[in-house]
């Protein structure tokens, strides 16, 4: 996946934005953690579970990063093979699952940023994860469409990270009725980035216990 080609960014300026309305080249630096919590920042900067830290971060260089970490996810869907809709245990989706669910937050946070480029402060509409796997809403999709899907998903996310006005990453929103947190845009960007990042991580796991139980 090309980012500087997606995101409008030249390869040598990575650490701006080029916005195509305007012809100016931005700064992209900001604070991930503006106003996600009342907490000191240094409580809630680190993912327990993956370790992923919301330091503060470029906007290219968020984009970067998320575009590894889904071409890394969808190169995990095609070394699974046959073993991509297995469980590898009760307490587990399988990588398929974890596949259909990134995409979707993808989608799901990109229509909350748009949203909230557009209203103050709006609520966005949870994904309702559990439910989703639950209902069997994820029962026809295939490793080649989720792979393709997963692309196409974070295509269409860097691109309306790359279109934001200057300084919309302030902007705020209630992340969903079920997480009833007030963030920035900013925020939300580097939600999906968390997702990407641990997703690939439980896909990874995945495989690797996979391996283990056919050589097992």
């Amino acid at each position: 996946m090309d980012v500087a080609r997606l995101t409008g960014t030249k390869r040598s300026t990575l650490n701006s934005l080029w916005l195509p309305r305007t012809g100016n080249i931005v700064p992209m630096t900001y604070d991930i953690m503006h106003s996600v919590s009342n907490e000191p920042a240094s409580d809630v900067q680190t993912c327990p579970h993956c370790g992923f830290s919301w330091a503060t971060l470029t906007r290219a260089k968020c984009a970067t990063r998320m575009s590894a970490a889904v071409e890394s996810f969808v190169d995990v869907i095609q070394r699974a093979g046959a073993q991509v809709g297995t469980r590898p245990s009760e307490q587990r989706w399988s990588i398929l699952e974890y596949g259909g669910h990134l995409r979707d937050v993808i989608l799901s946070v990109r229509e909350r940023i748009v949203l909230a480029s557009i209203l103050d402060v709006p609520v966005g509409t949870p994904i309702f994860r559990d439910e989703r796997v639950d209902l069997g809403f994820y029962a026809q999709d295939s490793a080649s469409d989720v792979a393709v899907e997963l692309q196409v998903a974070t295509y269409l996310f860097l691109k309306t990270v790359a279109t934001l006005p200057p300084n919309y990453e302030e902007r705020g929103l209630i992340y969903s009725t079920r997480t009833p947190l007030e963030i920035t845009i900013a925020g939300a960007m580097s939600n999906a980035l968390h997702e990407s990042e641990h997703h690939l991580a439980d896909a990874t796991e995945n495989l690797r216990l996979l391996d283990s139980s056919q050589h097992g």
